[in-house]
């Protein structure tokens, strides 16, 4: 006999591709804005040193920032002047005052500055005690721009517009915060207009001299807080003498910020409320942004569309 033929065996059967695995999107994560810069604008609108906005509406020459330690003791001293304009009593930067070591610039919002007392000196080659100081202008001659290097890449710069209709100051320091993300220290011990460098938690994010805390709603009380005065030995930075420090003067407060509205539902109400409608006009582009209650204000007093 014969053996027998083996039976077949299955075939290996041939290699398929692999099955890709499947791609899951990612979402970029959410980036945090850089908030603005600390500075001021001329109705006034202030923003401290973490890029908080708040307003005081108040005649008197106040505090922005004293920085004793700033630059090896040098101290820095950002003094403002403010006034109110008619009729309507809104109040606006008439003047600011820098002062770093023994130096002081001062720029007034009608286009004057004086450097250490001199007026309109030529600043070519100027400094505040080693931190370089430059100005430019514009070709219409309605701006004036004048920048003080605080170092770090850190500017403060001070733009001054005049117009047939009203003059303006404002100011911001610029870098502040790309400073504070690198673990800068420059202005750890600031206090004033500005608050703290470090903002306390919460709300009440504004410290007073007396170390009371405020909400930015409540600065109709913790702007005088601030206002300059000679009995703590608070320096004379200005040149002309108005007496708007203590212990000759108090803030004097605007009506407009008077805690019972009355004196701005007069001016919203004025001519059957043109007023009104003029400036929810104006500030309908910022409908739902924080900034539209400050634009319908200033609008509303002030008529600049």
């Amino acid at each position: 006999p014969t053996a027998s033929t083996p039976a077949p065996t299955a075939s290996t059967p041939a290699p398929t591709a692999s099955t890709p695995a499947p791609t899951v999107k990612t979402t970029p994560a959410p980036t945090t804005p850089t908030p603005p810069p600390a500075g001021g604008r001329d109705d006034p609108h202030l923003w401290t040193w973490e890029g908080e906005m708040f307003d005081y509406h108040g005649q008197c020459d106040l505090i922005y920032t004293t920085c004793p330690k700033f630059d090896h003791n040098k101290g820095l001293n950002i003094h403002l002047r403010t006034e109110f304009v008619e009729p309507n009593k809104w109040s606006t930067i008439a003047s600011m005052a820098v002062k770093i070591g023994e130096d002081v610039l001062e720029v007034q919002n009608n286009g004057s500055y004086f450097l250490n007392g001199v007026a309109l000196p030529d600043l070519t080659d100027s400094s505040l005690s080693g931190h370089e100081l430059t100005q430019a202008g514009d070709k219409s001659g309605t701006r004036n721009y004048f920048t003080i290097d605080l170092k770090d890449n850190i500017s403060l710069d001070i733009k001054v517009r005049n117009s047939g209709k009203r003059d303006s100051l404002s100011f911001t320091i610029n870098g502040i915060h790309e400073h504070r993300n690198n673990g800068g220290q420059f202005f750890h011990d600031c206090v004033g207009l500005a608050s703290t460098w470090e903002h306390p938690a919460g709300n009440r994010i504004l410290v007073g001299r007396s170390g009371t805390a405020y909400a930015k709603h409540e600065a109709v009380d913790f702007g005088p807080e601030w206002q300059v005065d000679f009995t703590k030995n608070d320096p004379d930075l200005f040149i002309e003498d108005l007496a708007r420090q203590l212990p000759h003067q108090e803030c004097v407060d605007s009506p407009l910020q008077a805690k019972d509205q009355r004196h701005l539902k007069k001016i919203a109400e004025a001519d059957g409320g043109a007023n009104a409608r003029q400036a929810e006009k104006a500030c309908s582009h910022l409908s739902g942004n924080e900034l539209f209650d400050s634009c319908y204000f200033d609008v509303l007093v002030s008529g600049d569309v």
